[in-house]
């Protein structure tokens, strides 16, 4: 297969994320494409949000984000609330906000899958904060687990790929047990 090159980046492959964070004491929501586990024990994440963003006072000030994983029929809100700011828009009653034990990150109660984050490092880079956070709380709608675990095909998240919102197809394989024939065949 010939390659070409195509320009520097085109790592944008992610599910699409909606970041909750208080500012100025009202919610405020702002769709996330850099986003992503650093560590499972404990659960740490990040995500990128460019410095222009009005969310970012928020999380700097409160401590906390939340991290909300819209399903395929939150679509058109997702990409409002990426489109709009919070500078010149009020996005608090674009969903319903309900919190966890620290009231600082609203999350959004029609996402299948809510996610309460505790800041624990900033990084700078010249055009984006990065904010490194623990998952200290995560909800899930009860209507979208089987057999006391997630099931992604239910929830349908989207997919953000290039410049455009997808959806999950079928399991193709499962995580670390597949690719067991190839090494044992060594």
């Amino acid at each position: 297969m010939e390659k070409v090159i195509i320009g520097k980046s085109f790592m944008r492959v992610s599910a699409a994320i909606i970041t909750g964070a208080l500012v100025n004491d009202k919610p405020n929501y702002l769709t996330i494409g850099a986003c992503g586990a650093m560590s499972i024990d404990p659960t740490i994440v990040y995500i990128s949000v460019n410095k222009a963003h009005y969310t970012n006072a928020g999380i700097k000030e409160n401590g906390y984000f939340s991290l909300n994983l819209p399903s395929k029929d939150l679509v058109k809100k997702t990409d409002y609330i990426g489109i709009v700011s919070g500078k010149d828009t009020d996005k608090s009653t674009v969903f319903k906000a309900f919190y966890g034990s620290v009231k600082k990150a609203p999350m959004a109660e029609e996402c299948p899958i809510n996610m309460l984050c505790k800041v624990v490092n900033i990084i700078d880079l010249p055009r984006n904060e990065v904010f490194i956070g623990e998952i200290i709380e995560t909800y899930i709608n009860k209507d979208y687990i089987v057999n006391g675990k997630p099931d992604f095909k239910k929830i349908n998240p989207l997919v953000l790929a290039g410049s455009n919102y997808w959806e999950l197809g079928e399991i193709l394989g499962k995580t670390y047990t597949d690719g067991k024939a190839l090494i044992q065949s060594k």
